[in-house]
């Protein structure tokens, strides 16, 4: 408790705060104001399904940035005393770093990320539920991922449920989706063959002006419908591109997103 200002006496206050040697020098009445600091329980999660794999051009796949990102987050949490817990998850959470708190327990982080394997199918759904199983106290969620998953055309059950299920369970969540150049900018000609990262199944695809509009399309309609919905919930939401900087999108993009004070 830090004593914060001085206001007025009303009637009905408690009496118990009146500052007294204000009274002897002022012949007023004032009551004195304090402001407790809490520390923020922070639960970090990262995505490490295989459809993080993709990328590889400039900032690497996106599971590499989504881990750095998740270490400056780590970082900065720790360094304001707050609680930070890992967790990493695919279908499912695959692995958890139990509650740190201090600035030394960076290294714990860290090595924990380093660590991570990537692969699997995504199911935020199911990630969501177990946290709820292993949080006690409500506090910050942060979901950092592609938000990629199997569902018909576009992939928004996933994303919607398991964003969805951690509001309900009383945290507040931020949403930070992660997208590498390849998919924003996909090459316009040729013969390619795509592989699907968590399902496996192949297809060959001539690549022509007309297909590379059409994935183009669903890829806006999936974007708007992520910043819409979020938006409608009340979730902070941003978007990561792999090819900037981890420092230049925690210092300014989030800072001015309202991410950070």
């Amino acid at each position: 408790m830090e004593f914060s200002e001085h206001r007025p006496y009303t009637t009905g206050d408690d009496f118990r705060y009146l500052d007294w040697a204000a009274y002897g020098r002022l012949d007023r009445l004032l009551l004195r104001l304090f402001q407790q600091d809490e520390d923020l329980a922070i639960t970090l999660m990262v995505d490490v399904s295989a459809s993080m794999l993709a990328g590889g051009a400039a900032g690497g796949p996106k599971a590499d940035y989504a881990r750095r990102l998740t270490a400056a987050l780590s970082y900065i949490g720790l360094s304001n005393l707050d609680r930070i817990r890992l967790t990493a998850f695919a279908e499912g959470e695959v692995a958890a770093l139990r509650t740190r708190r201090g600035r030394g327990q960076i290294f714990s982080a860290l090595d924990f990320l380093a660590g991570l394997r990537v692969g699997g199918r995504t199911d935020l759904r199911r990630t969501a539920d177990q946290l709820g199983q292993h949080l006690s106290e409500r506090g910050l969620v942060v979901v950092i991922s592609d938000f990629l998953a199997q569902g018909g055309e576009l992939p928004v059950a996933d994303f919607e449920d398991g964003l969805g299920r951690l509001r309900f369970q009383g945290h507040e969540v931020w949403a930070i989706l992660v997208e590498s150049p390849e998919e924003i900018h996909p090459p316009e000609s040729g013969e390619i063959e795509l592989v699907d990262a968590e399902t496996g199944q192949v297809a060959q695809l001539r690549v022509t002006p007309e297909a590379v509009a059409g994935y183009l399309a669903r890829r806006e309609k999936f974007l708007q419908r992520f910043d819409h919905w979020t938006m409608k919930q009340g979730i902070a939401h941003l978007r990561a591109r792999t090819d900037m900087p981890v420092d230049e999108l925690v210092l300014d993009v989030m800072r001015r997103g309202g991410f950070l004070k």
